[in-house]
């Protein structure tokens, strides 16, 4: 993302004059997430004391951010917390929908799959379609793995003596 904003002029000099993102954005590629995040919650309070801040400018679209750096943390639940925040701050549902989908991956990819498919069936009504496809897939692993358990199939009883 750093790399994007310096690449045009009038974005490096909006990243020039925030010296608090621009540290967030070079903590986070050093991987130092927890201060990155901490960078991060200044730059938006800062952008929030501007009395001439743009109109279109949403310093909550960085609570995306944060729940980014909180799920390389391996913290869903804070992740979760971070983009529900965001979505209550108005920030556009779309980017925060694809933040839902990805904390249900994490849980996917730790075979913790009844996790993602409680998430995604609580976060459905942002993007059925998407939230669908991601619904059936896991489901289907779900009900793999529940018949592929010894556990799940009938006991053999004894003869009668």
């Amino acid at each position: 993302m750093l790399i994007a904003l310096m690449s045009c002029s009038a974005c490096s000099s909006w990243l020039a004059s925030s010296p608090e993102l621009y540290r967030a954005e070079e903590l986070s590629q050093q991987e130092r997430h927890q201060d990155a995040i901490a960078a991060y919650r200044e730059h938006i309070e800062d952008r929030l004391t501007e009395s001439k801040r743009p109109e279109w400018e949403n310093p909550y679209f960085y609570l995306l951010r944060i729940g980014d750096l909180q799920l390389r943390l391996d913290d869903p639940t804070e992740a979760l917390k971070s983009y529900e925040q965001a979505e209550e701050q108005k920030v556009e549902a779309s980017l925060i929908s694809d933040r839902y989908r990805a904390v249900a991956h994490w849980y996917i990819e730790r075979d913790r799959l009844q996790e993602a498919f409680d998430l995604l069936q609580k976060y459905r009504d942002r993007d059925s379609l998407l939230f669908d496809a991601m619904l059936d897939r896991v489901g289907r692993a779900l009900t793999e793995k529940e018949t592929a358990r010894p556990d799940s199939l009938p006991k053999a009883t004894s003869p009668a003596k």
